[in-house]
């Protein structure tokens, strides 16, 4: 009886809470994403990812990005660094000019219908007429394998180390400085051709030697 009584109150006993483990916050890495992509810094991935997702995470990369270089599939570890390089673009020379190469002022003044440079006195058979040298852009050579080329920070050089590039002269050097301190660094190489006498020509030239970080 005193038995049956004790299972009887055992039985009318509020159950006892279990405690619930609740599931911790999911591992996480913080990479620096550099270099050619859309919008470099910091971003907070899941633990596991790869170089790909941190790419990704900045947005993707830039038209100028060689993922070629890049190992996509490596991972990633917290405090990592993911710089994406640029293309190399070596520049070449331009072609020597065809024989009966007219200069631009004699273009213009014939264009005009105006006479052409007065002939010089008669001392016998004309000599052949050499065009005019043509200005070819300087040569960029290639680094080794394994080296990158050594390249100038637009947003934190100052004059002089502007006008060591080449078609950089201490005016140019100048108006780059005073258009990064009036409108802020640049976000992209092309928004160089905002600054006076850079044309997409010269920018083409100076991509393989700048860059923004």
């Amino acid at each position: 009886m005193v038995l049956g009584l004790v299972l009887i109150g055992r039985a009318h006993r509020a159950p006892q809470p279990v405690p619930l483990a609740t599931p911790g916050a999911p591992p996480q890495v913080q990479v620096h994403v550099a270099g050619e992509v859309v919008w470099p810094g910091l971003y907070v991935l899941p633990a596991g990812s790869r170089v790909q997702d941190a790419i990704f995470a900045a947005h993707g990369p830039t038209p100028m990005a060689d993922l070629g270089r890049v190992s996509l599939a490596a991972p990633l570890r917290d405090g990592d660094r993911v710089l994406v390089p640029r293309i190399i673009q070596p520049t070449f020379p331009l072609p020597p000019a065809p024989p009966g190469y007219m200069g631009t002022r004699e273009r213009a003044m014939r264009a005009a219908g105006l006479p052409g440079p007065a002939p010089s006195a008669d001392l016998g058979p004309a000599a052949p007429r050499s065009p005019p040298p043509v200005r070819t852009p300087p040569v960029i050579p290639a680094p080794p394998a394994g080296e990158t080329p050594q390249t100038v920070n637009v947003n934190t050089a100052d004059a002089a180390e502007l006008e060591r590039l080449p078609g950089i002269g201490p005016v140019l050097a100048r108006r780059i400085v005073e258009h990064r301190e009036a409108k802020g660094l640049f976000r992209r190489l092309e928004d160089m051709l905002e600054v006076e006498g850079i044309g997409p020509r010269l920018l083409r030239r100076l991509q393989p030697l700048l860059r923004l970080e």
